[in-house]
């Protein structure tokens, strides 16, 4: 097949690739710019599939671009990416087609982690990872009649799904090897309440256990699993939601992977300045050497309105904050993640006043580096302007942790637009 040019080429079509492409279109209308993706549909939010899956929202509802809105956006969808040449700037496609770009962006996302079990052996019908949309199709159709439901991975996607399901009527049991669920990014004693919530909606929650064996019906289909601690599980639905590992294959002999990691820049430049990466597969390494991956939706909407704004410039934007910020809500309960753990942190909690009400901080050197708000997030977007600042708060965290507190610094909330009405407790605590 031939070769066709663009001025910027895209490769992944989630929110980081999208909102790569349509930055890009925005800042710079007379370029022009290609989507590839190996999904044959794009443009659709991945955090909805769960209450797709479980019947309470239709199709359309899930879309918020479709290939074609935009004529100026050219796509290649259901094909992939198998190699990439720098000196000849160009992609080679499964297909055979060549495409040549100025600039690049990898937004390439990955595979879904499957359990050991079925890698090693050959997987049944009824075992599908929560991914992308093609999957959830499948999973809707096949739910009806297969309604008792295993769960691996106590995560935000794993939660979610268990929710919702739970919800539209099934018999749902969700598994998670460690602890407690949402381990990376709630201790346990904050994740204990939101853990008695899912058990009271009639959720069976099996922690610090995994599944080593499965059984099959006659029609190959799965019909029980078993739990590492010794448990048969009727299973007619075994969903994984245990995350995924980056599609960096095509990447190999490039240069541009370091230890199987795609490191960028603050300005999400790899080694190559002309080639950009965003979204869940990349790291970026910022002043004094430390990585981060921050993994999340509203990451990935940033950082790729970021790289195609940064594309064509001469002097590129860094990425202002790396923190892994993420609302969501779990059943009623709203939860604003402020990070996970780090590497040394200590744990500052406080219990609200009401039950199902927690709220913590995850301290480093007198810095909060992360923490969740549960069942109250009055305050969130303060607090994190508090933390990305890096402010010593260990003299004010006993106010902090106070649900509906107004305990930040009078730059806060001046970046907020806000009066200053009442005596601001500042983050030196002066």
């Amino acid at each position: 097949m031939g070769r066709a040019d663009y001025d910027l080429v895209v490769v992944g079509g989630g929110a980081a690739g999208l909102n790569a492409a349509f930055s890009c279109r925005q800042r710079f209308p007379d370029k022009r710019v290609l989507l590839i993706d190996r999904e044959s549909e794009v443009g659709y939010y991945r955090t909805l599939l769960p209450m797709f899956m479980a019947g309470n929202l239709n199709e359309d509802k899930l879309f918020f671009w479709k290939s074609g809105d935009d004529e100026n956006l050219d796509t290649r969808l259901g094909v992939q990416v198998r190699s990439l040449d720098r000196a000849a700037k160009c992609l080679t496609l499964d297909t055979g087609e060549t495409i040549g770009y100025a600039r690049l962006v990898l937004a390439c996302g990955g595979y879904p982690i499957v359990p050991p079990v079925f890698e090693r052996a050959v997987t049944p019908e009824g075992v599908f990872p929560v991914r992308g949309l093609s999957v959830a199709r499948e999973i809707k159709d096949w739910l009806p009649q297969r309604r008792d439901i295993v769960v691996l991975g106590g995560g935000l996607v794993g939660s979610k799904t268990s929710v919702f399901l739970r919800l539209a009527g099934f018999n749902v049991t969700l598994v998670e090897k460690e602890a407690h669920i949402l381990p990376t990014v709630l201790s346990a004693d904050t994740a204990r309440p939101l853990q008695r919530h899912l058990e009271n909606m009639g959720v069976q929650v099996k922690t610090e256990t995994t599944i080593d064996q499965f059984k099959a019906d006659a029609d190959g289909a799965v019909s029980s699993v078993h739990l590492a601690t010794g448990e048969w599980l009727p299973c007619g639905t075994f969903l994984v939601g245990i995350g995924s590992t980056p599609d960096l294959a095509f990447l190999d002999g490039t240069g541009l992977v370091e230890d199987g990691e795609l490191v960028v820049s603050p300005t999400l430049q790899t080694h190559d300045p002309e080639i950009f990466g965003v979204g869940d597969a990349i790291y970026i390494r910022v002043a004094g050497g430390d990585k981060h991956n921050p993994w999340t939706w509203p990451q990935a909407v940033n950082q790729g309105k970021l790289a195609g704004a940064n594309a064509f410039l001469d002097s590129p934007m860094p990425l202002k904050r790396t923190t892994r910020v993420n609302a969501q809500n779990i059943a009623g309960v709203p939860i604003m993640i402020l990070g996970g753990p780090g590497v040394g942190s200590s744990i500052e909690a406080r219990p609200g006043p009401g039950d199902g009400v927690w709220r913590e901080f995850f301290m480093h050197e007198g810095c909060i580096v992360g923490g969740a708000l549960v069942g109250d997030i009055s305050g969130a977007g303060p607090l994190h302007f508090t933390m990305a600042g890096g402010a010593d708060v260990s003299e004010t965290t006993d106010e902090l942790l106070k649900p509906r507190t107004r305990a930040f610094g009078a730059l806060a909330w001046t970046s907020l637009g806000q009066a200053r009405r009442a005596n601001i407790i500042s983050a030196k605590g002066s």
